[in-house]
């Protein structure tokens, strides 16, 4: 892969409810044209783990994350880990995510989500794979970034990654001493994302990754539309703004950041 493409991180090619109507290989054709060279097919449950394998075995670019997201865990039992554990085995599969902490809706079932948290940090580690973690909790509260924190602080074995990270500089510290890469989406270009933009400039660029979560979280000036692959460019676009150097360098760092950790040539 080019150095100056870039690196999408974290992307929902598999959406079967969002993306059921589209079509990934027009998706990915046109993107290649805005200059996107390759995306991290991030998974939510046992369905749209099998769907990114397959989708990895029709697009060169295309590499996987398996895991059951923090809100689906109590649609499961614990097979279901066994099945992540044989998808993992497959040679396109880079990742084990999105898995983690989510305490935005409920914490009715935040001692299940520790668990299979848990469970797939053992995946990560078995198969050696990054572990890409979501956290997510109530504006202006941390306590499922403490939570995970707390649960990662002695992970040493495999590096780490914090998608779609949307705390404070404070935070961003907290993980960057626990050796953790930080993924930015289309969150930073968001008028009222003041202490998103200000965790940016203090995470080293050889620590920084960048995603689009599509078809979530469309970046400025096309929120409110359905998030396409292409739009990442607007991401890289700020960041390369609030950290005062050229968008090109922000592409080629990060682009090598990600073959880096998912072992890509």
């Amino acid at each position: 892969m080019d150095n100056n493409k870039i690196f999408d991180n974290h992307i929902h090619f598999n959406d079967y409810f969002r993306y059921k109507d589209a079509n990934v290989k027009q998706m990915i054709e046109e993107s290649y044209k805005h200059n996107v060279g390759a995306w991290l097919c991030a998974s939510f449950d046992l369905t749209s783990s099998k769907k990114a394998v397959e989708l990895s075995e029709q697009f060169e670019d295309v590499y996987v994350a398996v895991a059951i997201h923090p809100n689906e865990v109590s649609n499961y039992d614990k097979s279901v880990i066994d099945q992540l554990d044989q998808l993992a085995n497959h040679q396109k599969v880079v990742a084990i995510g999105e898995t983690g902490l989510d305490y935005y809706y409920t914490r009715e079932d935040e001692q299940l989500q520790k668990e299979f948290f848990k469970d797939h940090i053992n995946l990560a580690i078995k198969h050696n794979k990054v572990l890409q973690m979501h956290i997510r909790d109530l504006k202006d509260v941390y306590e499922a970034y403490d939570d995970v924190i707390e649960i990662i602080k002695d992970l040493n074995q495999i590096p780490k990654v914090v998608h779609c990270f949307s705390a404070n500089k404070e935070y961003a510290q907290k993980f960057l001493d626990l050796n953790c890469y930080i993924n930015i989406g289309g969150a930073v270009t968001f008028k009222n994302a003041k202490d998103l933009q200000e965790a940016v400039k203090v995470i080293p660029l050889d620590k920084l990754l960048l995603e689009t979560d599509a078809p979530y979280l469309t970046p400025h000036p096309f929120r409110g539309q359905l998030n396409h692959p292409k739009y990442i460019y607007y991401t890289a676009k700020k960041v390369a703004e609030l950290k005062n150097i050229p968008i090109e360098e922000v592409i080629k760092q990060t682009t090598l950041n990600s073959k880096k950790l998912f072992k890509i040539d």
